[in-house]
């Protein structure tokens, strides 16, 4: 079963390479790593910005703390000095950290924006690529079609005029081989019977006369009785009786029936018929290749 899978796949391949779909593949696969980096980018880009507007909020808050304390400088106290002093320290580390996050966001967002052009040139690539790999396609289903056409073609020629005569040679030359030894046979019968006539008119004397024996029928007549009674016989035991609206309308004949589609009868077919049968054939294969390339082409 491994097996079959890995020649599945690696046939896959080799007909993905010969019509030029790897390369619609391999561009796929890029757009699919951008979609995954600029998801990282803009999870990035959230982060730098939440980071920026809580440095901003904490500075906010310190300089509002810092007005009020040089608001009231004349009362200050010597802890409200030691606040001051310190609130300006922690001022000066957060004006570095509002820096150093508006610096990261403003990187992030160059990221994002540049993923994010090229994720949509490779998708407007990729509708290129695929675009020309479909107009390959329907070319090649088009020329396929007219291929099966002329294939449809030259197998009615073929058949009409090579194995259609060859086989009726054939049937002749057998039916021909069949006629000469029951011929043969009926010859041999009538010289036994000849000479046991021959035999038997002494033994009666000088008694009456015995008649003699009625002529034998044409070789043609006896051959033919022979050969088409039990072939008559045979298709008139294996065709089904009745119409076809009574075949129809009584399923206990339908097995019957069925059986008789692809049983050895033999069946008298004008040549003009078989002529018609094989056209029929060819234009309905014709129609159907073309049907099915109309609708492959409609479905790309």
């Amino acid at each position: 079963m491994d097996n079959v899978q890995a020649r599945v796949l690696t046939a896959s391949h080799t007909l993905n390479d010969i019509t030029g779909y790897s390369a619609i593949e391999a561009i796929k696969a890029d757009n699919e790593s951008l979609e995954a980096q600029l998801a990282a980018a803009q999870a990035r880009v959230r982060a730098a910005r939440q980071a920026y507007k809580t440095s901003n909020t904490r500075r906010a808050t310190t300089q509002r703390e810092v007005t009020t304390l040089l608001a009231r400088k004349d009362s200050w106290s010597p802890s409200d000095l030691e606040r001051f002093t310190e609130l300006y320290r922690t001022d000066h580390v957060l004006e570095g950290e509002v820096a150093a996050a508006q610096e990261a966001l403003t990187e992030a967002e160059a990221e994002e924006q540049s993923l994010g052009q090229r994720l949509s040139a490779g998708i407007l690539k990729r509708y290129h690529e695929e675009q020309i790999w479909s107009d390959r396609i329907r070319r090649a289903s088009t020329w396929g079609t007219w291929g099966l056409m002329g294939m449809n073609f030259v197998l009615f020629v073929a058949l009409q005029f090579v194995a259609e005569p060859w086989r009726r040679k054939r049937l002749v030359r057998g039916v021909v081989e069949e006629e000469k030894a029951v011929l043969q046979e009926v010859r041999d019968e009538l010289e036994a019977v000849k000479r046991g006539l021959e035999r038997t008119t002494p033994a009666h004397g000088d008694g009456v006369p015995l008649q003699p024996p009625p002529p034998p029928p044409p070789p043609e007549v006896v051959a033919a009785g022979e050969t088409t009674t039990p072939s008559a016989a045979a298709a008139a035991d294996s065709a089904p009786a009745g119409t076809w609206r009574g075949l129809l309308s009584d399923p206990r004949r339908w097995p019957r029936a069925a059986a008789d589609l692809y049983s050895e009868r033999r069946v008298d077919l004008r040549m003009r018929d078989a002529s018609m049968i094989a056209v029929e054939g060819a234009v309905a294969g014709a129609a159907v290749a073309g049907s099915l390339a109309f609708v492959m082409v409609r479905r790309t």
